[in-house]
């Protein structure tokens, strides 16, 4: 469920970023290959009661029940299409799942040297970089529901 998106680089891999693009609300998002589990069809959400922002439901996925980190809500936008897509990622405290919009996620290597400080505020990142005239956050999945 992946398309790959550049040609493969073997030399200087130590320097390099793989990452996974996807989109919430229409808006690019990038986050490290190794912070994803899987990428499945959306399953409908079991809302839950509790404080913790952005953690409003659970979804079963296989024998799993994993939380929700609802990160349209935190870019304030809605997730695009009628088939959204679920992002498994790792986090410190178990995996959680995100719900992002249903075009396929593309595969990007990045030179590290083309990594920059992301200059916005609305979610944690651990940098970006840019694709043509957009800046593409790398979301730190660890510092989801974090203070975020």
């Amino acid at each position: 469920m992946l398309r790959t998106g550049g040609k493969s680089q073997h030399q200087g891999a130590s320097h390099l970023w793989h990452v996974v693009v996807f989109w919430v609300g229409g808006r690019q998002l990038a986050v490290k290959t190794l912070d994803v589990t899987e990428i499945s069809g959306w399953t409908q959400p079991i809302p839950v009661s509790g404080q913790t922002p952005f953690f409003t439901a659970v979804v079963r996925l296989d024998h799993a029940v994993l939380p929700v980190f609802d990160l349209a809500a935190l870019l304030q936008c809605a997730v695009q299409g009628s088939h959204p897509l679920c992002l498994r990622v790792k986090h410190p405290l178990g995996d959680m799942a995100l719900c992002i919009d249903e075009a396929i996620p593309v595969l990007h290597t990045i030179d590290h040297s083309m990594i920059q400080t992301y200059r916005g505020t609305d979610l944690p990142a651990e940098g970006s970089y840019a694709n043509g005239l957009d800046e593409i956050p790398i979301l730190s999945v660890s510092r989801l529901g974090m203070g975020s």
